[in-house]
């Protein structure tokens, strides 16, 4: 995964429908919610060995605009006060 040097944060632009191996596929997983809803639930995914906080992009919040991922393909407009965080995780198709 692409990762922000800076922050050690996933970087949206991982953002992506490839097959990396034959067996694996990339999944693409978006929270939308209040802060403390989003961070909350990001912890309880943690918390159950899902995947680790860390590996979630900063919250994102663009009051009243349109918050696009990559090339286009997702245009989500978040309520006002809401914010998104986004994971892409590989799993194993077998």
């Amino acid at each position: 995964m692409l990762q922000d040097s800076s922050s050690n944060q996933t970087s949206p632009q991982v953002l992506t429908n490839q097959t990396f191996e034959a067996d694996r596929e990339a999944v693409r997983h978006v929270i939308i919610g209040s802060p403390l809803g989003v961070r909350r639930t990001i912890h309880q995914l943690h918390a159950l060995h899902y995947e680790e906080a860390v590996r979630w992009t900063h919250p994102l919040a663009q009051p009243s605009k349109r918050i696009a991922i990559p090339d286009n393909r997702i245009i989500i407009t978040p309520e006002q006060g809401e914010i998104m965080s986004l994971l892409v995780k590989l799993i194993r198709l077998q």
